[in-house]
């Protein structure tokens, strides 16, 4: 059941799930920063947020909708209504939630009278560090003394000169960790040692550091300029800061710290023939990408995430976000697609469905989409919609012809791509699907290019 404040129309961060835009949040911004692309999309805003019970989230702006985010300042408090969400993942996660926030075209921030000085620390032992309990993917808030710092280094970095300071951070009983700073973080430090010369017990606080493994050397490093630093920070003292370290929501019930990470695969003919079988579990620990086959049980509708969404007709069902005004009357329906770049009304639903299987080795979670899921439902999205325009309120209110998949086994084409393999990503991509003991022939690829067209659809539409 969802948790709301005392606000019955605002949500707290934990409870917002991808099923539905039109949430509203209260939420202080602990950090901001300018992403910069070479792509068509140009810069994008970066922001992690917090809401007063300390849950953070990493909230990210495309240049289009810069307009929409002008309210968001450092440290203060806002409302955020009408965003998207999408699944977290990759090797620089900010926070530990699992979904990350974009806005939207129709988002809208206003200001919050709530007063909260809390910075919401998630500080880390240098313990679980330097011990591989920690998942190096997640970034991490951590403070020490910085001893034996040498001297800026002038290195090349893809082609352009950067500088970087390495030293060594130390809690007050004498662990040592080696850190490494770039750019204008080394500055930073460099010209805080300068300053305490006559007093060199200064603190430093590195919030949303990388932990990296250099040279078979646990290290800390700024993740680019998601990271941020501190020097003495208020409220802490040199003798006395240890006490205040919480227990670390991080750590790993098993494995190490560092996957091992291979270069992706050149994809095979498009014959789901030739493809392996595999158990779920051979995929959630694969090492290289493939593409193969997994019977599983489906034990579970994932009703996180909504069953459907709205594609634009025009330009091959590309997501589109509703910016229907409903408080006109009469209710014109009306979207927004990214790809036309303007407001559109012939849109159509489109399957996106997300399931829980099983098999004897473990379990894990699936995406299929329109022309994959539509032939093992034997209905349309249109069908079950009959005529609606509205985005999904109730997720567990499901289509019996969704329902009716619980229980059943089917094989799946699995796409295991770099997201999984690389970034952590735990949903896997359907190619095509099989009963549960059908033979599987070259006969069967038929529409390999349909599933692989859809593949491609599925990673615009979902983010990644």
């Amino acid at each position: 059941m969802t948790m709301i404040t005392s606000d019955p129309t605002i949500t707290l961060l934990n409870d917002v799930k991808p099923y539905k835009t039109s949430w509203k949040v209260e939420v202080k911004v602990l950090h901001s920063w300018t992403q910069h692309s070479s792509y068509s999309g140009g810069d994008s805003l970066q922001f992690i947020l917090a809401d007063k019970t300390g849950v953070k989230i990493h909230c990210t702006c495309k240049r289009v909708f810069f307009a929409r985010v002008k309210k968001l300042q450092l440290g203060q408090w806002r409302f955020i209504e009408n965003f998207s969400l999408t699944a977290a993942a990759g090797k620089y996660r900010p926070t530990s939630h699992k979904y990350k926030m974009s806005i939207l075209s129709n988002s809208n921030v206003t200001n919050s009278t709530l007063k909260d000085e809390d910075n919401f620390l998630s500080l880390t032992s240098f313990t679980e560090i330097m011990n591989g309990s920690l998942d190096s993917n997640f970034l991490i808030d951590v403070i020490g003394q910085p001893i034996d710092i040498g001297d800026i280094q002038i290195v090349h970095v893809q082609g352009k000169e950067t500088k970087k300071l390495e030293f060594t951070l130390t809690d007050t009983e004498d662990h040592q960790i080696a850190c490494c700073l770039w750019g204008q973080f080394a500055e930073h430090m460099l010209y805080a040692y300068k300053v305490a010369q006559v007093n060199k017990n200064f603190l430093c606080l590195l919030r949303f550091a990388k932990i990296n493994v250099y040279k078979g050397q646990v290290q800390i490093t700024n993740a680019f300029d998601s990271s941020t630093i501190e020097i003495n920070p208020p409220g802490f003292d040199v003798q006395d800061y240890l006490q205040v370290l919480p227990k670390n929501e991080l750590a790993l019930t098993t494995g190490s710290h560092e996957l091992a990470k291979h270069k992706g695969s050149k994809r095979q003919p498009d014959k789901w023939s030739i493809y392996p079988e595999r158990s779920i579990l051979d995929i959630i620990m694969a090492t290289d990408t493939e593409n193969c086959i997994v019977k599983g049980t489906i034990y579970a509708i994932d009703t996180d995430w909504a069953w459907f969404y709205f594609g634009c007709v025009k330009c091959h069902f590309k997501k589109v976000t509703d910016i229907t005004k409903r408080d006109v009357v009469p209710v014109k329906h009306l979207w927004y697609c990214d790809s036309c770049h303007q407001s559109v009304t012939n849109v159509a639903p489109q399957f996106k469905l997300h399931l829980l299987i099983k098999d004897d080795t473990g379990e894990t979670k699936v995406m299929l989409l329109d022309t994959i899921a539509e032939p093992i439902l034997g209905v349309s999205a249109e069908v079950l919609l009959d005529g609606s325009l509205e985005e999904v309120e109730d997720p567990e209110d499901l289509p019996d012809a969704i329902n009716k998949l619980i229980g059943k086994t089917f094989k799946f084409g699995v796409y295991v791509s770099k997201d999984n393999v690389d970034y952590g990503a735990d949903i896997f991509n359907i190619g095509k699907t099989w009963s549960a003991d059908e033979i599987i022939t070259h006969s069967d690829d038929e529409n390999t290019d349909d599933t692989l067209t859809n593949r491609a659809l599925s990673d615009r539409s979902s983010g990644q």
